[in-house]
């Protein structure tokens, strides 16, 4: 059995790693380039390995339950993001698979949501620990986008990018993902830093998030202009 828990823990050390150095490349790569397409779906499965990982090793280190809530996180943006690539094709449409997970992101969310209040409590208590507040914070992060997905499957006319959904969804969920990914990835190890100190960990808990939205609403207004240049170009001319 301990040969099994350190197999599980090696694979998710593995796979994380993994999907932090070649997460990277999909960003920089073309887009629609056969680089940024194999490097996105090596960034896929070491995402859906970290999840899986993360869900057996809770059962042998409670203490890890935080870190399989944002591995479940990761992985529905990881997982959402690559699904909304069908909406390109107009027969693209929600399937029960996709239902299904949003469902299963709205549970998790609520009861993220439902342990950070009981953190939160222990202010009462003197039991109060910050996971209360990170809880709830990435808790209704996953239920806005779960909840926005479920409302999206039932009116394609809610989608926020309309039409191009598809691009900008993808871009915004897939990268979020990473955001995600990097935060656990340095939250866990500041523990190794020398002196270590309360801005440290903030500075984990918070700049990734804050460089990476900056970074998606770049490539939003980028890619916004960029399609609206190119449907002024090939759109015809009325006389």
């Amino acid at each position: 059995m301990d040969l099994l828990v350190k197999s599980m823990l090696i694979a998710h050390v593995a796979a994380g790693f993994t999907a932090l150095v070649v997460g990277i490349v999909p960003m920089i790569a073309k887009k629609g380039s056969r680089l940024h397409n194999r490097t996105g779906l090596v960034f896929y499965w070491c995402m859906a390995i970290v999840c899986i990982t993360a869900v057996y090793l809770v059962f042998f280190k409670p203490s890890s339950l935080f870190l399989l809530f944002i591995a479940i996180l990761s992985f529905y943006f990881c997982f959402s993001g690559r699904r909304m690539l069908r909406l390109k094709s107009p027969n693209g449409q929600p399937t029960r698979t996709d239902r299904l997970a949003a469902w299963l992101a709205v549970g998790a969310a609520m009861t993220m949501i439902g342990l950070g209040g009981y953190n939160l409590y222990g202010l009462y208590t003197g039991t109060f620990s910050v996971f209360g507040t990170l809880y709830i914070f990435f808790g209704f992060l996953l239920l806005g986008n779960a909840r926005y997905d479920v409302v999206r499957f039932r009116n394609p006319a809610k989608a926020k990018y309309g039409r191009m959904e598809w691009f900008f969804g993808h871009i915004t969920r897939m990268v979020g993902s990473y955001i995600a990914t990097l935060t656990a990835f340095a939250t866990v190890n500041t523990r190794y830093i020398p002196h270590q100190s309360i801005w440290v960990d903030l500075a984990a808990w918070t700049l990734p998030g804050i460089i990476g939205g900056m970074l998606i609403a770049r490539w939003i207004i980028y890619y916004k202009a960029k399609f609206a240049e190119k449907s002024v170009i090939t759109s015809p001319v009325v006389s």
